[in-house]
């Protein structure tokens, strides 16, 4: 079994300009991360890097707060 094949939880810490993500095994391994811009060219960078991990469970912290600029931007993808 390759590490892509099972579920991951992606942590997202939003910010103004930025997201910060965060991929956890279920042993709360470190499996990646990365910081994105919240413009266009980096909300598209962050879900191509997360495709390698295709079966994920976000979660966004803020998501009724400051995070919820990226919730409402994903709620029509099949990213999030």
């Amino acid at each position: 079994m390759r590490a892509t094949d099972a579920r991951v939880v992606i942590g997202m810490d939003p910010h103004k300009r930025s997201v910060t993500i965060e991929v956890m095994a279920a042993d709360e391994a470190v499996l990646g991360g990365g910081r994105f811009g919240t413009d266009t060219a980096g909300f598209k960078s962050m879900l191509e890097y997360v495709t390698q991990w295709p079966d994920r469970v976000w979660a966004i912290e803020g998501c009724n707060g400051i995070g919820r600029h990226v919730v409402m931007r994903a709620g029509s993808r099949t990213g999030f």
